[in-house]
């Protein structure tokens, strides 16, 4: 079993110093932490650990241990990047929040652009009706952080409104709904929307119980491609106020909604976003009618959650009661707790808490009902074999052989073969201790 186990692991030690841990006290402090090891899997996932628990005095102790237990991996992640960081100052008015970013990633938002949208007369003429019927965003401070962009960049102001819905778009990816009824089709004038270019499914949520110490702990991969387009978009912001941090993100240049969050405290939390396609006929119209009708964009709602709550009881139950767009998934995690919430635009439809079982686990299908669909899903790499499955034999696996599901092993989990997909962001977090773990992984 063991060597079933370990074969199959492909730990995540000495992160080309792509480990952010993050101090309870800490305001903007970056501790810098672990270089890349050369490769594998691990005869041993505690020397991971080790490295990867929060150092209290800069950058972590010296791994030599990790690496000389890493034998070379069949698959996986083969290598790893720092993930810029960038200083948000929520003080600001919301027009010059993002000038700094804006700038510093203006070419490859043009590129984004450019390859996806400014050549398909179709698509944005679709994408930009949906704006104009949509109106001005609700919140006045979410149009001046797109104003600023606007005004930063240059590019069109309907395009970078229109990509705020990127996730609720992204839900039109998958055409049937469970294997057998047609979705719906979108309007003739919205329709080619059906061809939105951003890639899925994707994104893989694990948050579980950590025996060694009692601890829980959030491992995440955000899966959106082209991956050449969209990986050299991503950073880290840090978003203050009061020269204090409030949460740290992991951001996509051009995009100000959260996808994955972390509040750091006693009782904060850690958030995260994945696509749920819908589950029923007429699916897809709720959530355009949403669209037009002016709904709040839910990365907002999640986004504003993040700056005002800072306590999970209020967080969950904020993300429980808001009217969402389009079905979705949100990934919660903090002291001793975590969640999955499976949304429908206007309610919960279905509830995993942690706790029964020593973890809960979702990628973007609703299995617990028996999605036919989530079989079909070629990201992982092996069609038949869904991301959740690959996930689940390790952390079974390791389960079996009384291992714990610490920090290291999630990080192996979501760096496997068979659960990395097309990953231009990775997260493993545990708000107990303090630790904010990013990276992004080079895929073979």
């Amino acid at each position: 079993m063991h060597a079933l186990l370990l074969g199959s692991l492909l730990v995540i030690s000495r992160r080309c110093t792509a480990i952010t841990t993050i101090a309870k006290d800490d305001a903007v402090r970056r501790d810098t932490a672990l270089t890349r090891s050369a490769g594998g899997a691990a005869a041993d996932a505690s020397a991971a650990d080790a490295a990867l628990t929060r150092s209290t005095g800069g950058a972590v102790a010296d791994a030599s241990a990790a690496d000389a237990a890493l034998t070379r991996s069949t698959g996986g992640a083969v290598a790893w990047r720092p993930v810029p960081s960038f200083a948000i100052n929520l003080d600001l008015a919301p027009e010059q929040r993002y000038v700094g970013v804006a700038t510093r990633f203006n070419s490859s938002i043009w590129r984004f652009y450019d390859k996806l949208f400014a050549h398909d007369a179709a698509l944005t003429n679709a994408l930009y009706a949906m704006v104009d019927k949509r109106g001005p965003e609700p919140d006045s401070v979410m149009r001046g952080e797109i104003e600023g962009i606007v005004a930063t960049t240059r590019l069109p102001a309907k395009f970078v409104q229109g990509v705020q819905a990127l996730y609720e778009l992204q839900t039109l990816m998958v055409p049937v709904v469970n294997g057998s009824s047609r979705q719906d089709p979108l309007p003739r004038r919205y329709r080619a929307l059906e061809s939105w270019p951003l890639r899925g499914p994707g994104c893989t949520g694990i948050v579980a119980t950590n025996t060694a110490d009692g601890t829980v702990v959030h491992a995440r991969n955000m899966d959106l491609a082209p991956v050449k387009l969209f990986a050299p978009l991503v950073y880290e912001g840090v978003f203050t106020r009061n020269g204090s941090v409030v949460f740290r993100a992991e951001m996509v240049a051009g995009y100000v909604s959260l996808l994955t969050g972390y509040r750091p405290g006693a009782s904060g939390y850690v958030v995260e976003r994945n696509t749920r396609y819908p589950a029923h006929k007429g699916g897809n119209r709720e959530m355009l009618d949403n669209l037009l009708e002016g709904v709040p964009l839910s990365g907002w709602t999640l986004r504003r959650m993040i700056e005002s709550i800072s306590t999970y009881d209020e967080a969950q139950a904020k993300v429980q009661s808001a009217h969402f767009v389009a079905t979705e998934y949100v990934v919660m995690s903090g002291v001793r707790r975590g969640h999955i919430i499976a949304r429908d635009p206007a309610s919960v439809a279905h509830l995993s808490t942690l706790g029964p079982s020593a973890y809960v686990i979702v990628t973007n299908f609703d299995y617990w009902w028996h999605d036919v669909r989530e079989y079909l899903d070629p990201t992982g790499g092996h069609l038949g074999l869904p991301r959740r499955v690959a996930a689940q034999r390790i952390l079974n696996a390791s389960l079996n052989t009384g291992l714990a599901l610490t920090p290291g092993l999630l990080n192996a989990t979501i760096s496997a073969d068979g659960v990395l997909a097309d990953t231009i962001f990775q997260a493993v977090a545990d708000v107990e201790v303090g630790l904010w773990s990013i990276a992004q992984p080079v895929l073979p």
